[in-house]
């Protein structure tokens, strides 16, 4: 995943430097080192970052989850 796409897959899910440091454990050095390209973005958040844009998977649905409920994430 390019930078440009990092960025316009986290804006597009909503995501801000907080919820990118609590959904994917990192920190805001690696939230903006994955956004400016200096660092790859790992396949996993890549990955992770797709399926929620095609999905049309929240935030909010996404950490609960990361958090292991996911009975509640997807319902509604």
């Amino acid at each position: 995943m390019k930078a440009s796409e990092y960025r316009a897959a986290v804006a597009v899910t909503g995501l801000d430097t907080a919820g990118v440091e609590k959904l994917f454990g990192v920190d805001q050095l690696t939230h903006r080192r994955w956004a400016s390209g200096e660092q790859e973005v790992p396949r996993a958040v890549a990955l992770c970052l797709l399926l929620m844009t095609a999905a049309n998977v929240s935030v909010a649905q996404a950490q609960i989850l990361a958090d292991g409920e996911p009975r509640l994430a997807l319902a509604g």
